[in-house]
């Protein structure tokens, strides 16, 4: 198993959970700037469920290739640990584990919540347990932040293949909190680069002071 045969099986399977959420272009190419009342609405928040087909597809590649075994969770059962993991200060629509077979390897939380009548138009993507949050998209549904579905589908991916893979960590400190990726990372409450690299190194050298969620490729 290797990252380009799970990749192959998930847009194997997105073909057909995504056959009723089309994808669509940048409404704004060119970086034109957007019009000032698209700020304060969204006319197709439907169109994010997109986010929701390809986070099925991803559950579907991971289990079908017997990487992991589906857990499915109502969230009005949640205890309050599983909630910190998540965005918002209320529970998700619905949600469900991946866990994988691996011995290491840190399980995901994919759930959702919605906006504008919709009830699954933003997922997000949370890893280890108790869980912390990776990602939530879209991160903005108004009509001025749309730059199209497919970096809406990027980023999804993106936070997927960190965990599955084994490169994602995180570090919550008492200042804020920093995820690094295979290629990057973020941070927030921090503050110098440096500081921000040290933190990471201490954690991949198994020295960190504070709570660490990382572990072992899901293969």
């Amino acid at each position: 198993m290797n990252e380009q045969t799970l990749l192959a099986a998930v847009e194997a399977a997105f073909a057909e959970t995504a056959a009723a959420t089309p994808g669509w272009p940048d409404p704004h190419p060119g970086a034109a700037s957007p019009p000032e009342e698209e700020y304060s609405r969204c006319l197709d928040p439907g169109k994010y469920r997109i986010l929701a087909a390809r986070a099925a597809a991803w559950t579907r590649a991971l289990t079908e290739l017997g990487l992991a075994t589906v857990e499915p969770l109502e969230p009005a059962d949640a205890p309050a640990a599983w909630l910190e993991g998540l965005p918002y200060d209320v529970s998700p629509t619905r949600a469900h584990w991946l866990r994988p077979h691996r011995r290491g390897a840190q399980p995901l939380l994919i759930s959702y919540r919605g906006f504008d009548g919709c009830d699954d138009n933003i997922v997000a993507v949370s890893a280890g347990q108790p869980a912390v949050l990776l990602a939530s998209l879209p991160s903005c549904g108004c009509d001025a932040c749309d730059d199209g579905s497919g970096p809406q589908l990027d980023l999804l991916d993106a936070a997927l293949v960190d965990v599955v893979n084994g490169q994602v960590v995180h570090v919550a400190t008492p200042h804020g909190e920093v995820i690094g990726h295979e290629n990057g990372w973020e941070a927030h409450g921090l503050g110098s680069p440096e500081e921000v690299e040290q933190v990471l190194d201490d954690a991949r050298a198994d020295r960190s002071p504070h709570r660490v969620t990382r572990g072992r490729p899901w293969w």
